[in-house]
């Protein structure tokens, strides 16, 4: 047997931290799935050892295996087993549902093996692609694939041959990734806007309780718990939604990971959506000869009523409880503060502009049966009959 030595990884895969532990270790040994055709044959051995960042918590093989040497010929065949095939058949099923999948829609499996989950899904009538580097494994008939190792470059070969993808999966290969934050870049060009990212991965948790220490082994470079998936996802365009588990395997985590949404851009139209509903609004009840009240000179409605650039010609006064306030005017736009007496001698068909929303249902109380229509600016324009 020969014993061939490889570098120590110096940074957590995830955080970068130096701060990395040992905490267990298995000795020296060969590859797991790289079987031999002759007993005689020299073994190869490497160092199978347990570390752990003490910033993110990630578990971590200490010792990296060139990926050439267990990938491209493998031996593990999911199809084999039919309590695979049925978990396939239940993924499939459960995504179809959850992501509304529409026949047609490109599926995409990072290390597919021999096809056995596309095919599930492509008896659902979506297309699918295969992505394994894998030269040895017969892939199902009907399923397409491309024997190569998911980047950027494959990426882009996908969207040009096929399209985006709607869903990219990856069973039991997640783990197995070194550089992932250049697999999230490929990821961010694959999928659609509303694209997900599917993962299934040995639960650590299980490993610990259960004493699963076979479950460790050089393709496994990464033993994720919950901390450190959300350091990895935080700082990039994705955002880890749910998480699941299955007993398969011993007991899965299973990830969901979508688009983060750009909540400022979505915030931003939201303001502008409701100021120009409410100008609007209020410009044609003005137009009828309404008067309009503000209720509550709250530090947010003069926000509100300077951003919308609401002065008295738009609104008539402002009442208030606060007896400080009332006398005063409403900053930028002038408008008069007066107790809330003045607005129980207005007419039915008053409106009112209920500035302090976070008490609007105490205000509409106070004021319901007068006949006066209540305006709700936050969080969208409502109008209220009370």
């Amino acid at each position: 047997m020969m014993d061939l030595k490889i570098p120590k990884i110096r940074r957590c895969r995830i955080c970068k931290s130096l701060r990395l532990k040992k905490v267990f270790s298995l000795g020296k040994q060969p590859l797991a799935n790289s079987l031999l055709k002759n007993p005689y044959d020299k073994e190869k051995l490497y160092p199978l050892d347990l570390y752990q960042c003490r910033h993110c918590s990630l578990f971590q093989l200490g010792y990296i295996v060139p990926k050439e040497k267990m990938y491209e010929e493998y031996f593990y065949i999911p199809s084999v087993a039919r309590t695979g095939i049925k978990h396939f058949e239940e993924i499939s099923r459960k995504l179809k549902k959850s992501l509304n999948l529409k026949k047609g829609s490109l599926v995409v499996d990072i290390g597919g093996n021999d096809g056995s989950l596309l095919k599930c899904f492509k008896n659902k009538g979506m297309r699918v692609l295969n992505v394994d580097p894998a030269k040895n494994i017969k892939v199902a008939r009907g399923i397409p694939t491309i024997r190569d190792y998911f980047t950027s470059k494959v990426a882009r070969k996908i969207i040009n041959r096929h399209s985006y993808a709607r869903l990219v999966t990856a069973t039991n290969s997640f783990a197995h990734i070194d550089d992932l934050k250049k697999y999230l870049k490929a990821l961010d060009i694959l999928l659609t806007q509303d694209g997900v990212f599917f993962a299934q991965f040995p639960d650590v948790r299980n490993l610990l309780r259960e004493n699963q220490f076979d479950t460790i082994y050089h393709e496994h470079l990464s033993y994720f718990t919950y901390e450190p998936l959300h350091h990895l996802f935080a700082n990039t365009p994705f955002e880890l939604f749910k998480i699941t588990s299955d007993n398969i395997h011993g007991g899965s985590m299973q990830i969901w990971i979508r688009r983060r949404p750009n909540l400022i851009e979505q915030f931003k139209e939201n303001v502008f959506e409701t100021s120009q509903a409410l100008k609007e609004y209020i410009f044609t009840q003005r137009g009828k000869g309404k008067k309009i009240i503000g209720f509550g000179a709250a530090a947010k409605g003069t926000v509100l009523l300077n951003y919308c650039d609401m002065n008295a010609y738009w609104i008539d006064y402002v009442v208030d409880s606060t007896p400080y306030k009332q006398g005063k005017y409403i900053p930028g736009v002038k408008i008069p503060i007066y107790s809330e007496n003045r607005l129980l001698k207005e007419p039915k068909g008053t409106i009112v502009l209920i500035l302090a929303w976070n008490f609007k249902k105490e205000i509409i109380n106070k004021l319901k049966n007068r006949g006066f229509t209540f305006i709700v600016p936050i969080p969208k324009l409502k109008i209220i009959q009370a």
